[in-house]
């Protein structure tokens, strides 16, 4: 198996998780991709969205709720949904 499978087979959890090493990034349970940019991502996880921001970000991978970018990471951020903020 190899270090790419590895990190991918131990994200098995179904829960929002970020994963960086290197210039490598580990999204995991994407529901779906709300924006993407050279510089920005951010996806919506069913009950949160993940926001990536950096720079020369290109997706590698994309299956089965997981996204595997290349580029620098400056930043991550999580934020709640609205429908949460006005429970």
């Amino acid at each position: 198996m190899s270090i790419k499978e590895e990190l991918l087979f131990d994200f098995a959890l179904n829960m929002p998780r970020v994963l960086v090493t290197g210039k490598t990034t580990v999204l995991d349970n994407v529901k779906k991709v709300m924006l993407l940019t050279d510089s920005q991502i951010v996806v919506f996880n069913g009950q949160k969205y993940t926001s990536v921001t950096g720079d020369g970000f290109v997706i590698t991978e994309l299956k089965e709720g997981r996204m595997l970018v290349s580029g620098e990471v400056e930043e991550i951020r999580f934020f709640a949904s609205l429908q949460e903020d006005k429970g």
